[in-house]
């Protein structure tokens, strides 16, 4: 008598289990492995963007760094901010992690604003007292007693003017900035050695880095 063929065999086996549940071999602990694997798969995948969604959350809560800031208005920069702490707005209002340093230079620990959601330029306003929206500024009354100028209204040189954030992610590289015109409160704080200017200029205006920049080095190195 001939031997049933593999096939016939497994033709069979498939024939007897039509209708019935698939069990695996061990019972429930083959899948119950990896549906683990899946969970720790994807809870890795998403600690993983979480990690490098904000470089700055990689600092410690010790580190320290500095930017330049300053704000420009048609052809200079304006002075009168205070040079060290935040006395041009209350207290309770001001972020913990930031302070002004020095004339021109923001001091700020980047693990502490990360946390709070608050490494953003946002903070720098509110340390120099400024009201700032999409087409306005308007700056604490200790410094020019409060002026405001905006788009439309002010002029510089008889011309039209913007609003506009430029950002230098390293001070050092001068030829290097991005501008951001919308959401300036909102524009990131990214790393140490930041140079930054809130300016209302013509168009075709070459903002200069803060002269504060100067400080910068001396800071950054210790």
């Amino acid at each position: 008598m001939a031997r049933s063929s593999s096939a016939e065999k497994v033709a069979r086996l498939a024939q007897k289990g039509r209708g019935r549940k698939i069990r695996f071999q061990g019972g429930t602990l083959f899948p119950t492995v990896v549906a683990v694997v899946c969970i720790l798969g994807v809870a890795l995948i998403a600690y993983a963007r979480q990690s490098n969604a904000d470089s700055t959350t990689s600092a410690s809560a010790d580190t320290t760094y500095y930017s330049a800031f300053g704000v420009y208005k048609c052809d200079a920069y304006i002075t009168g901010f205070p040079s060290v702490g935040s006395t041009n707005t209350d207290p309770a209002l001001i972020q913990s992690g930031a302070t002004i340093a020095l004339d021109g230079i923001v001091s700020w620990k980047p693990q502490v604003l990360a946390g709070e959601r608050k490494a953003k330029l946002a903070t720098f306003f509110d340390l120099y007292g400024l009201t700032v929206t999409n087409d306005s500024v308007t700056l604490p009354t200790s410094v020019n007693g409060g002026e405001k100028f905006s788009e439309g209204d002010t002029k510089c040189d008889g011309k039209d003017a913007q609003l506009e954030v430029i950002v230098w992610d390293d001070y050092t590289n001068v030829d290097s900035s991005k501008i951001s015109v919308a959401s300036l409160d909102g524009v990131r704080l990214t790393g140490n050695g930041m140079a930054i200017a809130l300016a209302f200029v013509t168009k075709d205006a070459q903002v200069p880095q803060p002269a504060s920049t100067s400080d910068l080095a001396t800071l950054i190195n210790g």
